[in-house]
């Protein structure tokens, strides 16, 4: 993706200072950081580290205004965890292609289980009876959702996801490769 740093600023909110029309290319931390990286401080025991990026941009407090004068551009903003954290969301939504709503040939999908409306069931993913799956959810390659188990609207649900029987998800979950929900502890 290539945005340039105003754009974050009129999606996100914050005070943008310095070049606005600086192009960013990628998220990611302070270390490690490029001219076209955006990165956050959200812990002033990590100044250091603000110091010594190279990042482009950096979202810090707004009290950190005179320690980032000098950059390229920065986001001031009241809390730039939070800021941060929603950033990634926003950048996500822009880079990510949505996946085509209906069910891969190669699922099983059992006749008693419940589909919402714009439903992705990804190739060999399995859905037994009585499961409910919410509106807009996706079911992830090869994934398992057990019987009677719910999965709440616009839940996503990656590859090799295990949900055992009569498991509950709310709405909006993202649940990555891998998980088992429902299965016995190793206490």
């Amino acid at each position: 993706m290539d945005v340039a740093a105003r754009e974050i600023a009129d999606a996100l909110g914050g005070e943008l200072i310095g070049d606005s029309e600086l192009r960013i290319h990628r998220i990611g931390p302070l270390e490690g950081a490029d001219a076209h990286t955006v990165a956050f401080l959200a812990n002033p025991r990590y100044r250091a580290q603000l110091d010594a990026s190279q990042a482009g941009c950096v979202i810090v407090a707004s009290d950190l205004r005179d320690a980032v004068s000098g950059r390229p551009a920065a986001i001031l903003t009241a809390d730039p965890y939070l800021f941060f954290a929603r950033l990634t969301q926003w950048w996500a939504a822009r880079t990510r292609t949505p996946p085509t709503p209906g069910i891969h040939p190669s699922a099983v999908v059992d006749a008693g289980a419940m589909l919402g409306q714009g439903v992705v069931v990804q190739a060999l993913a399995v859905i037994e009876a009585g499961a409910v799956i919410g509106d807009f959810a996706v079911i992830g390659a090869h994934g398992f959702i057990g019987r009677g188990a719910r999965i709440g609207a616009h839940s996503r649900l990656a590859a090799r996801v295990t949900v055992g029987s009569d498991c509950s998800l709310g709405a909006r979950c993202i649940v990555h490769s891998g998980v088992v929900i429902g299965a016995d502890g190793f206490g």
